[in-house]
């Protein structure tokens, strides 16, 4: 069940690559009678979004094979691709906002930070599930997990940081832009957290 090391790296490049231009991952076509297409609609069912988790896994039914640790690390990619995504786009309103001294731009100046250390927070819980999906024998595999949990949680606080910090900014379409992009985000962190968990009782 283990993934090998070369597919690792093209589906993690792939997912980055598929979630960088800020659109979310379409559903490819579904085959009749396919069990790793049941278990991902069965598996997000346990998520606080399940239409948003399957139209963004569904597509790689064919690497889930019914394995809940590769769907969980799937899905921290697909995450990892949607984080990075909103932190760059909120990096470069913080630079060209970088000369004025506002309450928006003080929150955008937070919110880059805060999304930068989130975009390192899901890319180290990819990462540890990555290790899980190698090595499930591993007597390391409960700290693993456990790791990967703390981490996305972290995400999802770094994302409310964001938010939160323009509680004092008035409206206007930056706000609005800024804080639909954070929590599209943080739905698919929060699913991930899900499927995440879900290893607990897997394991």
């Amino acid at each position: 069940m283990a993934l090998k090391s070369p597919q690792i790296h093209i589906l993690l490049l792939f997912s980055a690559l598929t979630l960088v231009a800020g659109d979310a991952p379409a559903a490819g076509p579904i085959a009749p009678g396919d069990n790793s297409t049941a278990f991902i609609r069965s598996s997000c069912g346990a998520t606080l979004y399940p239409d948003l988790c399957f139209s963004s896994l569904v597509r790689y039914a064919a690497n889930v094979r019914s394995d809940p640790v590769r769907l969980a690390w799937l899905s921290a990619n697909v995450t990892l691709g949607r984080v990075r995504a909103v932190s760059s786009h909120v990096s470069s309103l913080q630079r060209a906002s970088a000369a004025v001294e506002s309450r928006e731009a003080a929150a955008l100046r937070d919110c880059a930070e805060a999304l930068d250390d989130a975009t390192d927070l899901a890319r180290n819980a990819a990462a540890e599930i990555g290790r899980l999906a190698a090595s499930e024998a591993s007597p390391e595999v409960g700290w693993w997990v456990s790791n990967a949990q703390t981490w996305m949680s972290a995400v999802i606080t770094n994302e409310d940081t964001c938010t939160d910090g323009f509680a004092s900014v008035g409206p206007g379409p930056l706000k609005a832009d800024v804080c639909r992009r954070v929590r599209w985000a943080k739905e698919y962190s929060s699913n991930s957290l899900a499927l995440v968990n879900k290893l607990v009782s897997s394991r």
